[in-house]
């Protein structure tokens, strides 16, 4: 009896499956952080979190939308039905305290969407690059807080001024 084999394709390595890019609450709390940026679609909130990854991530609608329903449902967002079907989401008093309560997390969060743009996106000098990602985050972040001093906003200013200019002179 003659040994017969089968024909396989080239032994090609399989594709690496990673895990969860993020919790279910950190990714959560991404989805009402880019709902407080700007109101908006669960499209355009897709579009967002891909841009500020540089398309290293870009979270399916299967997980946006059942968060977007989420939020809803905890009170830390409200839909508004436009266009038919379309709804446009915008943060609310709730949802803003729960985000100021976890504010650590969004921006490790943030911090780690970097990380991701650039694992796939190298740049000559990533510990500058991330220190002005963090810094844009942070700013952001204290710009929309509706509770900030005028002292506060003056510091933040002074302090970015005096960065840009010791930048400048090294």
């Amino acid at each position: 009896m003659r040994k017969t084999s089968a024909i396989h394709a080239p032994n090609k390595k399989m594709p690496e499956r990673r895990g969860k890019t993020f919790k279910n609450e950190e990714l959560l709390l991404l989805i009402l952080y880019f709902v407080r940026l700007n109101t908006t679609h669960g499209y355009e909130i897709i579009k967002s979190i891909a841009h500020y990854s540089m398309g290293a991530y870009s979270p399916s609608p299967g997980v946006i939308y059942p968060n977007l329903t989420l939020l809803e449902e905890l009170g830390y967002a409200v839909a508004q039905a436009v266009d038919g079907s379309k709804k446009k989401y915008t943060i609310t008093r709730s949802g803003e305290h729960y985000l100021e309560q976890h504010k650590q997390t969004v921006v490790d969060a943030l911090e780690r969407l970097k990380a991701l743009e650039l694992s796939k996106h190298p740049v000559k000098n990533p510990e500058i690059y991330c220190a002005i990602e963090n810094l844009k985050t942070s700013v952001k972040i204290k710009m929309r807080n509706e509770n900030i001093t005028q002292d506060e906003v003056e510091k933040i200013s002074r302090t970015i001024q005096e960065a840009t200019k010791k930048i400048n002179e090294a």
